[in-house]
């Protein structure tokens, strides 16, 4: 253990702020670690590393530096494309070769996330050209999420779970609270081990939401459980709804803030009787028969910075609230399905905002519910058990859903150059999901059917930035693109590593709002089927 190292561990937070406060890293500095994290393999010696990262990083760099460490940055998504990472690869060095502090990389990624089209390229380059070949491959690996150091964030709560001497479950505890790993490691500098006792949910703070396990139909539910509701399931934009007096926040389901795209629900937020409360729910697009929108047309409303509000007339929406997480200074995660229902019923008057939901007396009776839902242009439904607690980030049997219309996510492992109207354009996708390790992609299949001219665009646009090799048919690619496949069944397979395939598979949508390690598994698709034959779904 280090000097410094036992400096900290037996000083205050005060002394271990002025410990840190002369210290300053470099960007260069980063760029060794990270090589250190690659050259590697134990999980334990890369902890070690870590850690030795975090001790040199100042209170000022803190969240900065542990988002960097674990291959992200604060500011989210740039959206440059590749050609213009190509452009700054090839940037014309500077005279300074000074290696730049943390913090000024940070700050030229904040200009550049402000900037738009090739502004973004000329907010960089100057930052760029101070920076070495290896210093420049890295920040691009940021920018695109690409990382190869064998250590995510993962490893990195892990690393600052021992650098606090804290138990696993305590980090995993805290991060479902304050899932910033950065702005955790800040919290808990400023605060020591012991503030993670007081750690909970906190306005304008986002949480991540709460997620539900794949049912195969009513009967397995009614075969298992008793004492659930059956809710409508929405196709709409997942919100955490964050309200403080007039202030009023809304985040996707990535925590990203979308407050500026609809204010229409920052209104229906100002007018609810609660002075705090932080509401789970979902952004429903609404057409003019009073039917819910397909999710292609509202994702519009997220994609526009600029005339929201003609966007807004042009696709309205209406919240369809299902939860509430917080309430006037209370955190209401620990207490039960049922009595977070009845408070968010006492709280939102106008019953059009709260999604629909039954307690279904028998089977019949739910199945009347799916068959409405569906009837009414939902996916299908969900059940919830009525004695859960909200768990932050968590998939388990608590919330369960069920499909008419099946599908699943997948990644895009290759695609196809098109034929004849589609010559040019990047179409026959081929699909992956993940093994039950949930750490190899095994493919299900390949499919053309179902792609618009918009998407047919987008993935022309986007995939060769993912480009792995190709030949004169197929550009192979990372799996790094989720799309959404409707498909009739799940059939045996030889011809594929998986052992099965997606029948009649077609594209429903392009998800941009999920990451590859949430998408399904080859278990998830042998619970929608027999394996043992083609069996209807």
């Amino acid at each position: 253990m280090s000097d410094q190292r036992q400096e900290i561990e037996g000083s205050t937070i005060v002394e271990i702020i002025q410990i840190n406060k002369e210290l300053s890293v470099l960007f260069k500095n980063l760029v060794e670690y990270s090589e250190k994290l690659r050259k590697v393999s134990s999980r334990n010696a890369k902890i070690d590393i870590i850690i030795s990262f975090l001790q040199k990083l100042a209170r000022k760099e803190a969240e900065i530096g542990v988002n960097f460490i674990s291959g992200n940055m604060r500011q989210g998504k740039l959206n440059i494309a590749w050609k213009g990472l190509h452009e700054l690869l090839n940037t014309a060095p500077s005279r300074s070769k000074k290696s730049p502090q943390l913090t000024e990389v940070d700050a030229y990624l904040d200009q550049t996330k402000s900037a738009r089209g090739q502004k973004k390229i000329k907010e960089l380059a100057p930052l760029v050209a101070r920076l070495t070949d290896s210093e420049r491959k890295y920040l691009v690996s940021i920018i695109v999420a690409d990382v190869q150091q064998g250590a995510g964030e993962g490893l990195v709560k892990m690393a600052i779970a021992r650098f606090f001497g804290l138990r696993d479950d305590d980090i995993e505890f805290a991060a479902m609270r304050k899932p910033d790993i950065g702005k955790l490691f800040l919290y808990l500098l400023e605060k020591g081990k012991t503030g993670i006792k007081d750690i909970g949910i906190q306005i304008f703070s986002p949480v991540k939401p709460m997620l539900a396990e794949i049912a195969q139909s009513l009967d397995d539910v009614f075969e298992e459980y008793t004492d659930f509701a059956v809710e409508h399931k929405l196709d709409g934009v997942r919100v955490q709804v964050h309200k403080q007096g007039d202030e009023v926040k809304i985040f996707s389901r990535h925590l990203r803030d979308i407050t500026l795209h609809f204010p229409e629900l920052v209104d229906i937020a100002r007018k609810l009787p609660m002075e705090e409360c932080i509401l789970d729910g979902e952004a429903v697009g609404i057409g003019k028969d009073g039917r819910p929108l397909p999710f292609q047309v509202l994702a519009q409303r997220t994609t526009r910075k600029k005339d929201i509000a003609i966007m807004k007339d042009k696709v309205p929406v209406q919240p369809q609230f299902f939860d509430i997480l917080y309430s006037n200074g209370n955190d209401l995660t620990s207490k039960q399905y049922r009595e977070r229902w009845r408070l968010l019923n006492r709280m939102i008057s106008t019953k059009d905002y709260v999604a629909s939901r039954t307690l279904p007396k028998n089977k019949r009776s739910a199945e009347t519910f799916l068959e409405k839902s569906v009837a009414r242009g939902n996916e299908g439904v969900m059940v919830k058990l009525l004695d859960s607690p909200y768990r932050p980030g968590r998939r388990g049997k608590f919330w369960l859903k069920i499909k008419i219309a099946h599908t699943v996510d997948c990644v895009i492992l290759a695609a196809e150059w098109g034929h004849g109207r589609r010559r040019g354009w990047l179409s026959n996708l081929h699909l992956g999901v993940l093994d039950e390790t949930r750490t190899k992609f095994l493919m299900v299949g390949k499919t053309f059917k179902g792609l618009t001219d918009a998407m047919l665009t987008w993935l022309t646009n986007n995939l060769p930035r993912y480009k792995v090799h190709e030949d004169s048919w197929t550009v192979y690619v990372k799996p790094e693109v989720v799309v959404e496949i409707a498909f009739n069944e799940v059939q045996k397979s030889p011809k594929y590593e998986s052992g099965v395939a997606l029948r009649f598979a077609r594209v429903k949508r392009i998800r941009e709002d999920k990451q590859p390690g949430e998408i399904n598994t080859i278990i998830d698709l042998e619970k929608l089927a027999k394996i043992g034959g083609r069996d209807e779904l």
